[in-house]
């Protein structure tokens, strides 16, 4: 496998070259494979929690795939001489993001489970609108009527999505909210960390951080996964592995302020795998509130830009 990931990142360049793909381009086409890799990644997990329609399964299933995941990125680490043992008992700070990620995979696989696919997605989508809302109670950031037009529009979008009036689901909608808000934490946490660390040790770390977590939480309950589980864990494993190493290849090949729009890609993939693997088609308010969230984040990704804040 790790042989097929270095081959990967030694043939796109050559693609580039051949045709005279530049880099902006790339960028964009490697932040569309990152959230394709990471929602094949919740797509796999799904199938198998399906098998038992239990939400203590998750706890092992995220172990089990959190350890191939850690071989798979420790693995190319080593083979690019950056793989460092001490980091991960040394950094306190890299420890609590680790701890915040879990929490966050807590409440996303279980709206991942108890809702339809594609509506995880589009609620996590909530992330960047928060981000605008926590800088201007925290630290006293000046944001004018545009962005809180966008905010009051993004929030607006969830109400549709949520849709009150009609609690099909119940109310593990508040699952992926409460996931966008620890995310959120996350990438705040996250800005705060001065030390200079290599963007794939903070992803072994963080994934060997929450591959523990989850492995305490497994010993609730044990379960008997047949050859084929684990298999599906292993591909999805090697999914997320894939989705780390692209979003680390988007920032190398050109900026935040190009890609950053097409991290909402992942609301088509989640449609596309909702409809295709699990049956489930959208309502109509699904639709109409994913267009309010995302148009609020791209205001909101637009207005940064202009200040100079995503470069």
């Amino acid at each position: 496998m790790h042989i097929g990931l270095l081959f990967l990142f030694k043939f796109i360049p050559k693609l580039k070259k051949l045709f005279k793909i530049n880099n902006e381009l790339l960028g964009i086409f490697y932040m569309m494979l990152a959230q394709l890799s990471f929602a094949t990644n919740d797509m796999l997990v799904k199938i198998i929690y399906q098998n038992y329609q239990e939400i203590f399964v998750l706890n092992q299933i995220i172990f089990i795939r959190g350890i191939f995941a850690c071989l798979v990125i420790g693995l190319f680490l080593f083979l690019k001489n950056q793989l460092d043992i001490k980091i991960v008992f040394s950094s306190k700070k890299l420890a609590i993001r680790g701890i915040l990620e879990s929490l966050c995979c807590i409440c996303f696989f279980i709206g991942i489970a108890k809702l339809p696919f594609a509506k995880v997605y589009v609620l996590l989508s909530l992330a960047p609108i928060l981000l605008t809302i926590y800088g201007a109670i925290f630290f006293k950031e000046k944001v004018r009527w545009r962005r809180w037009s966008a905010v009051f529009l993004g929030f607006a979008g969830v109400v549709v999505v949520v849709n009150p009036t009609d609690l099909k689901y119940g109310y593990y909608f508040i699952f992926p909210l409460l996931a966008a808000i620890l995310l959120t934490f996350r990438d705040i946490y996250t800005k705060n960390i001065k030390e200079n660390f290599h963007s794939l040790q903070i992803a072994f770390i963080t994934c060997l951080i929450v591959t523990i977590f989850f492995g305490v939480l497994s010993i609730y309950k044990f379960y008997n996964f047949n050859s084929k589980e684990y298999s599906i864990m292993f591909l999805s494993s090697f999914f997320l592995s894939l989705g780390y190493i692209f979003s680390i290849a988007t920032i190398k090949v050109t900026l935040v302020s190009v890609t950053s729009t097409f991290r909402y890609s992942v609301i088509l993939w989640g449609i596309l795998f909702g409809y295709f693997i699990f049956n489930e088609i959208p309502r109509m308010n699904t639709y109409i509130g994913a267009f309010l969230i995302i148009v609020s984040g791209l205001i909101i990704i637009s207005r940064q830009k202009q200040l100079g804040k995503i470069k």
